[in-house]
């Protein structure tokens, strides 16, 4: 008997051991939308859809901007949650928590970064890179496009915000040609974010507590409940955790995860892949009712600037349009936009009752910081017969949920984006 209550010991310590955080192989990397860019992307270079006799006349862009540090409020309360590491190690040394030996050090270890602390709302010094990284790969295939000089033939533009402004310069800079212009952000918000300038969104749906009520009522769940109690034994701390040190660790294990330098936070080592699935469904509520299909206005602001992109490309189909545009913006506002064509619409509600972890609604892939819908417009010539085809693409892969695998005729084209051309705001 003593022999047998041994060996399952040893077992159980062999077992605990195998799922440290950090000799794990595999961990999941969704965090809504404070996903890094390099845990969702494909790759243009390997994806650009070309047929033979084809050549893009114009390209159009809308993008999230990169990874940026967290906002004056969510900084506070962060900082306030770095002093549980001292409370954590203390607690691993008196045998009460069960994080593992090189996971409780790891931590212990971890030094605060003064930017992300420092610089609120800031982009971050990777999410520069982000953008950077994402014009080198989109000026490998577009080269042609890419290089003009000329600012009648394209536009840059970013919605308010340092961030956004200092993303659309980290872009230029992937591109290396850095005569391109920034137009200055428009004080309408026009097409990339006509929501900030509509007093019936900000306040009726930002700032109206309804809008957050499923995420809330989510978190007297038992899955929610099961994660506040996991985290309070695997770290030991002798009083109770609220929701909010819930939230600011789960900050912490985000916002100082790297996806470029492809390094996760020692924070991250507090949370089972399962707590990491039942936060990211929170920020999928947050999206779905704030942004997306959970409020109808939603899907009217995602018109407009496809309306934008239906314009853009009749103007070059007719040899007057621009031969690149490029707006930056929030994942509001790309929200927004899948909204209105109707992508990763789930046939039930996402609700606080039932998590789908095969719900379509992802912010995590579609919101992440970076994350990009790009449209291309090519010309095809076949003998005398020309023709002219578009692609869309999803943070650099084709968007298999439009047309044939992303690729539209052109007819296909128009009849998407026409319904949408004669959308007013006039309820704002």
């Amino acid at each position: 008997m003593k022999i047998l209550i041994l060996v399952t010991i040893l077992f159980t310590i062999k077992m605990s051991n195998s799922s440290c955080y950090w000799n794990e192989n595999c961990h999941y990397k969704q965090f809504s939308s404070k996903t890094p860019y390099e845990f969702v992307r494909g790759d243009i270079r390997d994806s650009v859809v070309m047929k033979p006799g084809c050549k893009t006349i114009s390209l159009w862009g809308l993008v999230r901007h990169g990874k940026r540090n967290p906002g004056e409020n969510f900084v506070y309360k962060m900082l306030d949650a770095t002093l549980l590491k001292d409370y954590i190690k203390t607690s691993h040394e008196k045998g009460d928590g069960i994080m593992c030996a090189q996971d409780v050090d790891n931590l212990s270890n971890w030094i605060i970064d003064e930017d992300t602390f420092h610089n609120v709302h800031q982009i971050a010094k990777e999410g520069y890179e982000e953008m950077a990284g994402l014009g080198h790969r989109f000026s490998a295939v577009f080269k042609d496009l890419l290089i003009s000089t000329d600012e009648k033939n394209y536009t840059l533009r970013s919605a308010y915000g340092h961030w956004l402004e200092n993303s659309a310069k980290g872009f230029i800079q992937g591109i290396g040609n850095e005569s391109l212009v920034i137009d200055k952000p428009h004080k309408t918000y026009d097409i990339i974010a006509p929501y900030e300038s509509c007093n019936y969104y900000m306040k009726g749906v930002k700032q109206n507590p309804e809008i957050y009520k499923e995420p809330t009522k989510y978190q007297d769940m038992t899955e929610f409940l099961a994660v506040k109690e996991g985290i309070q034994k695997r770290t030991g701390i002798n009083y109770t955790l609220t929701n909010e040190n819930i939230t600011s660790l789960y900050d912490l294990c985000r916002y100082t995860s790297s996806g470029t330098h492809k390094k996760l936070s020692p924070w991250c080592a507090l949370f089972t892949t399962e707590d990491i699935k039942v936060l990211e469904y929170i920020g999928d509520l947050r999206h779905y009712y704030r942004n997306s299909y959970g409020t109808p206005v939603n899907k009217i602001f995602g018109r407009i600037p496809l309306t934008d992109l239906l314009e853009t490309f009749i103007k070059a189909k007719n040899g007057k349009g621009n031969l690149f545009t490029i707006y930056f913006t929030h994942a509001t506002m790309m929200d927004m936009v899948y909204t209105a064509l109707g992508l990763f619409k789930d046939e039930v509600p996402l609700t606080a009752e039932f998590r789908n972890d095969t719900r379509k609604w992802r912010s995590s892939k579609s919101s992440a910081f970076a994350s990009n819908l790009m449209v291309t417009l090519n010309r095809c010539i076949d003998g005398d017969e020309t023709d002219y085809n578009v692609v869309f693409y999803l943070n650099e892969r084709p968007l298999d949920l439009i047309c044939n695998n992303g690729e539209c005729s052109w007819r296909e084209f128009e009849e998407i984006l026409k319904p949408f051309v004669n959308t007013t705001l006039d309820f704002c």
